[in-house]
């Protein structure tokens, strides 16, 4: 519940703030750790308000990123695993944050990827 306010509190923030636009940069944000300690990172390229570019990664809470050895542990392990350069791609096909859709199994790093575009565009304000 608190990374759903959380999430829903930097969408308000961010909507009542973008009619600037955003800096033409390369930026980084973080989400914030779920109730395991995971997390996830993501560096963003913004150009003519648009995310050209994504760099999208999920930790595991001792830091280690999530890849094969994490995937092969549970068959949603698997399908979260995949979906980090799939939300990447979407990411950057649609230039905004607000144009991806959940990847059904992989709701988590959807969550945790709007928490760290957020926190990336903020310093991009």
């Amino acid at each position: 519940m608190k990374k759903f306010l959380a999430l829903v509190f930097c969408t308000a923030v961010l909507a009542g703030c973008s009619g600037g636009g955003y800096k033409d940069g390369t930026y980084t944000g973080q989400s914030a750790p779920d109730e395991d300690g995971e997390y996830s990172t993501v560096t963003i390229t913004v150009q003519d308000n648009v995310i050209t570019a994504c760099d999208f990664k999920t930790f595991e809470s001792n830091g280690e990123e999530k890849g094969e050895e994490y995937a092969q542990s549970a068959p949603e392990a698997a399908v979260a695993v995949d979906s980090v350069p799939e939300y990447a791609k979407a990411l950057v096909a649609a230039g905004d944050i607000a144009e991806v859709d959940a990847i059904s199994g992989a709701t988590e790093n959807y969550n945790q990827l709007n928490e760290a575009v957020y926190d990336a565009l903020g310093k991009a304000q």
